[in-house]
């Protein structure tokens, strides 16, 4: 009896000092240290060679360096979040002691509506109601003093935020602020959203899901969305399972790279392919040639010419010299993503809405061919696999 008491006591006390968070990576602390002590060494160097009054290095910014260097992807690290967060701690002390002479009333009125203040206007950042305490704590004040503890809070926020944007972007090359990733042009030249968006969580999406739940989400929304596209990849790859092994033809039509403009365009139609690998004699790939590739010769060409213009570019040349292009290697497409037999559909999916590639060649270790994956062949192994799971 009593160790099944102990067991609840200790179990009720883990969950209640448990953080439901993920470690942050060993790189990722490193990091962190390392820029809130080059800020600290720098901010403090200066501030204490050429002080703002008698209180050079202000406490509150401690706690500031911590959320700027520690979490910096946090929405009350960004600049607005520092700057509003300590003017509006400092001015609601002010103006407390002023109304309230008595500090205790003064510090709990300061620290209570810098926070009302800082979440109206959306600056919320915690070291705001440290620095409303501290004005509180070093009172009474004179006009003077209060000019001189504005100057010094001032400076103080200024430094650590040109030393955080340096430190971030040049030292520890990561970004700073941190903003929403920018999305990724649409390659068809529309105004639609790639599919993967379209198909994602939107603003209004997580404005319900916030609303609803009451609380303040210290995330910013675009890395939210981010999270939880990763998230839904990593689900979708580890209940499917499908890999280009699975999917891809093995029977492969290729080209080579001196294959003349007709036999490669013969190939095209016989087989009714969109899309031929160009390989070497040793069967690895050195780009891919599509119908694409052969329209791109006839840009500029009315449509009433384009086919007298094709048959002239698919028509040898006798001489030997040329002004077009004779073989596959001229206007083949170099640049081009490659699969492996293991490669998780999932991430073919993404490559294929978001750069549209519609023919994705799979090679082995030794980029030598062995078989070609296209957007069809993905989206007959998605309607199959839904089918059998429905069935």
């Amino acid at each position: 009896m009593r160790t099944a008491s102990l067991s609840t006591f200790v179990n009720y006390w883990t969950r209640f000092f448990h953080v439901d968070a993920t470690p942050m990576p060993p790189a990722e602390r490193w990091r962190s240290a390392l820029g809130a002590l080059l800020y600290a060494a720098g901010a403090g160097t200066l501030l204490y060679e050429f002080p703002v009054g008698h209180l050079w290095l202000l406490a509150p910014l401690g706690a500031s360096a911590v959320i700027l260097y520690a979490l910096p992807h946090s929405p009350v690290a960004a600049p607005w979040a520092v700057l509003g967060g300590c003017f509006f701690g400092t001015i609601c002390a002010f103006a407390s002691l002023w109304l309230i002479p008595y500090p205790p009333l003064a510090a709990a009125l300061a620290v209570g509506s810098s926070i009302w203040i800082m979440a109206r206007l959306n600056c919320v950042h915690p070291p705001g109601g440290a620095m409303a305490f501290l004005m509180v704590i070093s009172a009474p004040h004179s006009a003077r003093d209060m000019l001189t503890l504005g100057l010094a809070q001032e400076a103080n926020v200024g430094l650590i935020l040109i030393l955080t944007l340096f430190i971030n972007r040049v030292i520890l090359k990561r970004p700073y602020p941190w903003t929403s990733a920018q999305k990724a042009p649409n390659p068809h030249l529309t105004g639609d959203d790639l599919p993967g968006i379209r198909l994602g969580l939107t603003h209004e999406d997580l404005s319900h899901a916030v609303n609803t739940l009451g609380v303040f989400v210290d995330v910013q929304e675009g890395e939210l969305v981010e999270l939880y596209n990763l998230a839904v990849d990593h689900a979708f790859q580890r209940h499917s399972g499908l890999t280009c092994r699975h999917v891809m033809s093995h029977d492969v039509v290729t080209v080579e790279f001196a294959t003349p403009l007709d036999e490669a365009w013969a190939l095209l139609k016989k087989h009714h392919v969109r899309a031929l690998p160009v390989v070497d004699r040793y069967s690895r790939v050195l780009g891919i040639v599509t119908i694409t590739d052969f329209l791109h010769q006839l840009e500029q060409v009315p449509l009433n010419h384009l086919k007298e213009r094709l048959k002239n570019l698919l028509q040898p040349t006798t001489t030997t010299h040329s002004e077009k292009p004779e073989t596959v290697g001229q206007i083949m497409t170099d640049r081009l993503y490659t699969a492996t037999v293991d490669t998780p559909i999932s991430e073919l999916i993404k490559i294929i809405t978001t750069r549209a590639i519609h023919h994705i060649p799979v090679v082995d270790q030794g980029r030598r061919l062995v078989g070609i994956i296209t957007a069809t062949d993905i989206n007959a192994a998605l309607y199959k696999q839904v089918a059998l799971c429905l069935s």
